[in-house]
């Protein structure tokens, strides 16, 4: 497995802080929203990395440590999952496909018990 960056990351906030960290993505720290889903909203950054936003509501049931996850760019989702498997990390869920922003996630639990993120994906013009 290759692991180019850390690049994505997710914030999950109380519902009554929702649209002020919002606002702080969007506006202050001037993050386009790449798209919203269910709830979730994702800002896509430069280098191709990817930043969610959750409320309790809104997170997988696995949850993402309390509050904060982070994944893994790597170059073959695929690969490095089989990699996670083998070394004794726990798979969660399937490989997710975004064609619209040419990029591919999957979660999995560590051997530390902790969730985290492998993601493949591509520079974001903006």
């Amino acid at each position: 497995m290759i692991v180019n960056a850390i690049t994505w990351h997710s914030i999950t906030v109380e519902p009554e802080n929702l649209e002020a960290q919002k606002a702080f993505i969007g506006e202050t720290l001037g993050l386009p929203l790449a798209m919203e889903m269910n709830g979730v909203f994702v800002y896509a950054l430069p280098d191709g990395g990817m930043l969610e936003l959750y409320t309790p509501q809104t997170a997988p049931d696995f949850g993402y440590n309390g509050s904060i996850a982070f994944g893994f760019r790597v170059d073959d989702v695929e690969a490095a999952s089989a990699e996670i498997a083998a070394a004794g990390g726990e798979l969660l869920g399937e490989i997710n496909r975004v064609p619209d922003l040419d990029y591919a996630y999957r979660h999995f639990r560590g051997v530390d018990g902790r969730v985290y993120g492998l993601n493949e994906s591509k520079p974001q013009p903006r």
